[in-house]
């Protein structure tokens, strides 16, 4: 009996904890850059269940509740949009531009640069944007750049868009929302970058609001559940033993 309630405690605070997750991923479903995180669930922990029958037989085992596990990052695509505004990249597959934090390097697919004082290309509040030489330094916003990410002014090459691919993206670290550190150096790839576009985030509404509904669903009927539970024990401590 009392082994229900901790099972459905667990299963209440994994739905809880989902909901948070979904309702993050509705709040930034419009934030330029921002890849959507879903909870994984994983079992507690499970008990042998054994026959007394002359000897001791084991007939299987049975879980004891689910509990929250990571959550998980999906780093796929998101949309494209052209904004016709020439600081403005998108990473088209694979990788993630690098920017010059003040605590050394943080990845990023946002891509919305704009020029500090000193004439560099800057993630506003972040750092300098990192290219194959170093920090790209570029003067003015008037500048033209290929699918490769290489910038030119007038005629003259000024440096290539520093994109990095790491093995596992799931290694990364969440600095803030949208930037990311790793414990070791990304691979240096040869990217497609759309330039003049911004990459938006790859959430789908629709997709959140189901599953939020099926979240609240379980989390009601946990609910509801524990106040079976709680009827039937309090009978029990108080009906019963009056017997």
């Amino acid at each position: 009996m009392v082994r229900g309630f901790y099972q459905l405690a667990s299963g209440m605070m994994t739905q809880n904890k989902a909901l948070n997750s979904i309702g993050n991923n509705i709040t930034n479903a419009k934030t330029q850059g921002y890849k959507k995180q879903t909870v994984v669930s994983e079992t507690f922990g499970e008990m042998l269940i054994q026959r007394v029958d002359g000897q001791i037989t084991p007939i299987g085992t049975m879980a004891l509740g689910r509990t929250v596990g990571d959550t998980v990052t999906l780093h796929t695509q998101g949309s494209m949009t052209t904004t016709g505004r020439n600081l403005d990249f998108a990473i088209q597959g694979e990788g993630f531009f690098a920017i010059q934090g003040q605590d050394g390097l943080v990845y990023t697919r946002k891509g919305d640069f704009n020029i500090d004082a000193d004439g560099y290309l800057v993630q506003e509040g972040v750092g300098r944007v990192m290219g194959t030489k170093g920090p790209i330094r570029v003067g003015t916003d008037d500048f033209t750049a290929d699918e490769q990410g290489n910038i030119y002014v007038g005629n003259q090459w000024v440096d290539r868009l520093a994109v990095y691919h790491f093995a596992d993206y799931n290694t990364l670290t969440e600095a803030t929302s949208g930037y990311y550190t790793a414990n070791g150096g990304g691979q240096l790839i040869d990217a497609k970058i759309q330039w003049q576009t911004l990459e938006g985030s790859n959430v789908d509404v629709a997709e959140e609001m189901t599953n939020a509904l099926a979240a609240q669903r379980e989390l009601q009927s946990c609910s509801q559940a524990l106040k079976m539970y709680d009827a039937v024990l309090e009978k029990a401590t108080t009906q019963i033993g009056q017997v």
